[in-house]
């Protein structure tokens, strides 16, 4: 699903992947009203949100996270997760 998919302005419901970002629009106060995920052919994990927005505040929320702290901490673990599997598997 990737990251936030893009919605017509003036939905009151908004869709996105993006699991972070999310999060992030749950604390500023949109309400989830559907979360799935599903493995694709064995694939890594993927989300699907569906929020409530009823003051249209989807893009404001977009640039907001994107000057985040939040931000910075999902990209962090992202890097985090990356060196992990870059050093092997099963060692200590």
């Amino acid at each position: 699903m990737g990251g936030p998919r893009t919605e017509p302005r003036g939905a009151r419901q908004k869709e996105t992947g993006d699991l972070a970002f999310a999060a992030f629009a749950m604390v500023r106060g949109l309400r989830v009203v559907k979360a799935r995920e599903w493995r694709p052919n064995g694939r890594a994990c993927e989300y699907a949100f569906t929020l409530d927005d009823p003051q249209d505040e989807w893009d404001t929320l977009h640039m907001d996270f994107a000057n985040s702290e939040a931000a910075k901490f999902d990209a962090a673990t992202r890097t985090l997760k990356k060196l992990c599997k870059r050093s092997g598997h099963g060692e200590r």
